[in-house]
Order: C-alpha cells, then sequence, then structure tokens
C-alpha cells in the first residue's frame, strides 16, 4: 500500500512538487493552497485525490448534460455533494494518484483534520470514483493527465522503498 498519513475520504492540499514531478498541461493549477483534495483509495492500495470546486452551478450544468445523454445519475465524471456545510462540486474526471509524499497538508476545521462523515456522500463518491478509474483502465474513458502512467510510477517508487527496507 502506498501511504501512511492519509486517510480515505479526508481533504488534503498537493504540494507543488507533485505538478513538478508529473508534469502535465492538464494538471489543476493551484493558487493559495488550493483547491483542496478528497481521498479515495483503489484496489492497488494507492490514494487518488478528487479536486473540489466551489463553481457549483458550472459543474451542475455538466452533470445536466450528461444525464440528458446518458439518464438520470449516470454521471460519473462530476458530483455535487455538502462539505463543511457549503455545496462542493467533486471533479472525479480529474482525480490524480498521489502517494503521502505529495501532501502538503489536511484541510482543518477549528484544527482539526475534516473527514468527510456523510456515509451516502462517502458511497456515493466511492461507486463514481471507482467506476471512472475501472473505465480508464478499460480504455474507455481517458485520463487528462495519463494518470494511470503516474500511479505504475507511484507504484514502482513504493515497492523499491520497500525493497531497501
Amino acid at each position: 500500500m502506498i501511504g501512511g498519513i492519509m486517510v480515505e475520504n479526508g481533504l488534503y492540499k498537493v504540494k507543488d512538487q507533485y505538478y513538478i514531478d508529473f508534469p502535465h498541461d492538464m494538471h489543476i493549477q493551484q493558487k493559495g493552497g488550493r483547491p483542496f483534495y478528497y481521498a479515495v483509495k483503489d484496489n492497488f492500495g494507492v490514494y487518488w485525490l478528487i479536486p473540489l470546486s466551489s463553481q457549483v452551478d458550472v459543474y451542475r450544468q455538466k452533470i445536466e448534460a450528461v444525464e440528458a445523454k446518458r439518464g438520470k445519475g449516470n454521471c460519473i465524471t462530476y458530483h455535487i455533494g455538502i462539505i463543511a456545510n457549503q455545496e462542493r462540486a467533486f471533479r472525479i474526471c480529474n482525480m490524480i494518484p498521489v502517494s503521502d509524499e505529495y501532501v502538503d497538508g489536511e484541510f482543518e476545521i477549528n484544527g482539526s483534520h475534516y473527514v468527510v462523515g456523510d456515509l451516502k456522500l462517502i458511497r456515493e463518491i466511492s461507486i463514481k470514483s471507482r467506476n471512472y478509474i475501472k473505465q480508464v483502465e478499460l480504455g474507455r474513458m481517458y485520463s487528462q493527465v495519463d494518470a494511470l502512467s503516474i500511479r505504475k510510477k507511484l507504484l514502482v517508487v513504493n515497492q523499491n522503498k520497500i525493497q531497501s527496507e
């Protein structure tokens, strides 16, 4: 497993070093430590961070457009949910695989790490994110930042660390 400090459903910031080590024109640009990312874990034990956006209306329209073609509830690329009492858009199609060394900190409220506790939201994001990863693995969808290549590199680095211990 990659990771020891991250927990599923927690919110995190990503270090600038990630974007240096895995450069790509399509990475979401960080500004002032934002965006925050929601953590999910795949079957390899790799954490994937889903960027959150406050531009809910923009993503609500995108969800409606996908659902107009595929049917209600069939948009796996975006999701709207409540984070810290505010609506946020989960940009599932922009999620990135990350290891602990690239985590720049936790999103905190009153000095405590914010971890999503809404079981319905957790289930919905888990289903959509796992489905999205599976579709990318099968070549039916694509990752704008070649996330599978990044995951492979993270797994190799982790395997090398284990062998050298």
